[in-house]
């Protein structure tokens, strides 16, 4: 009888940890979006941060557009690398050679990844106007901070910069 009072009270627990969750989860997901667009947040924060003006606004909405292209490329290319790697991982006996080439592209994308995304903010930085470069400056020491936190897909994508 104890043993049936305990899965009880585990199964009740565990129903209310999966409730809490769901919560939490549709919570997050019904926030209200930033101003703009989605993925407008950080775009628009260096807008302001740099005082772009409208002609460096133009071109800057050009390099966020190349830059998403790029890295929806590279994101799609880690999924099936990942969903690759990861079903090796069905097999028997899976193939360690296999799982060494997926690990070593992996890594390869993920360095894409970084050279991508240090390319883009030089091309930002070649925007910017002698009297802008300080702004830059300042906002490079808080690019850690800026996009540190972790970003979720939109629907059918990759996480947006």
């Amino acid at each position: 009888m104890e043993r049936t009072k305990l899965l009880t009270i585990a199964l009740v627990g565990l129903l209310v940890l999966n409730l809490v969750t769901i919560g939490f989860l549709i919570r997050q997901s019904g926030s209200p979006p930033g101003p703009g667009a989605p993925g407008e947040g950080p775009a628009r924060l260096i807008i302001d941060r740099l005082r772009l003006d409208a002609a460096q606004q133009q071109q800057y909405r050009r390099l966020i557009e190349a830059h998403r292209r790029q890295t929806r490329t590279l994101a799609g290319q880690s999924a099936e690398l990942y969903r690759r790697y990861y079903g090796l991982l069905a097999t028997d006996q899976p193939d360690t050679n296999q799982a060494s080439s997926l690990s070593q592209q992996i890594a390869a994308n993920q360095r894409a990844v970084a050279q991508l995304n240090y390319t883009h903010f030089q091309d930002i930085k070649a925007l910017c106007r002698p009297d802008q470069q300080a702004d830059f400056a300042q906002l490079v020491d808080e690019l850690g901070q800026l996009f540190a936190r972790p970003q979720r897909p939109g629907p059918g994508g990759p996480p947006r910069q």
